[in-house]
């Protein structure tokens, strides 16, 4: 069975790398793309399992790559990140337009994890 595909979104070259290096260690196939247009466009050419995109990225935000995607797929497993603290307003809206999960920069690589199969299994696709 193959691995699961994680898309990481991120301007932040450093962090994207860390990121699926440690992803790819935990099992999954990883994907990186360092803008919203990259980022959509491997979306949908790749279908990964998992989406994890910056709130803000310099060609666009969290917000607008979660309402294009989810408009192209309503399977896709959606977390955004962000690096600064969220209104109740923002997460609203970012669940509102098809947000699974938030993550608050600095995370801990291991509940992201937990957290990704978590939300995997509920979507009836088991960690492998």
């Amino acid at each position: 069975m193959p691995a699961q595909k994680i898309l990481v979104i991120d301007d932040d070259a450093h962090l994207r790398e860390s990121l699926a290096e440690v992803l790819d260690l935990e099992g999954f196939t990883c994907l990186e793309a360092a803008n919203a247009k990259a980022g959509i466009d491997s979306a949908k050419k790749h279908n990964p399992d998992v989406v994890i995109m910056d709130i803000q990225l310099p060609d666009s935000s969290g917000f607008q790559i979660c309402q294009e995607l989810r408009r192209y797929s309503k399977d896709f497993i959606l977390i955004m990140m962000t690096g600064r603290f969220l209104s109740a307003e923002e997460k609203t809206q970012g669940f509102s337009l098809g947000a699974d999960e938030y993550l608050t920069k600095p995370f801990d690589i291991k509940e992201l994890c937990l957290r990704i199969r978590q939300l995997l299994s509920r979507k009836g696709r088991p960690a492998r």
